[in-house]
């Protein structure tokens, strides 16, 4: 997956107030995650949708 999580997520938590920890911060990463599988998944079975808008 494109950025890389990881490391973002633990600079992000570098410079995040205190009150935020590395769990909200993967937590909230999970939506994005999500919204680039089901946009995989629909390349893989529909390859057309790769060719649509070009």
């Amino acid at each position: 997956l494109s950025p890389p999580f990881g490391p973002a997520a633990f600079y992000l938590k570098g410079v995040a107030p205190p009150g935020i920890s590395l769990k909200d911060i993967f937590v909230s990463l999970l939506p994005f995650i999500a919204i680039q599988l089901v946009v995989l998944f629909g390349l893989l079975f529909f390859p057309d949708l790769a060719m649509w808008l070009v």
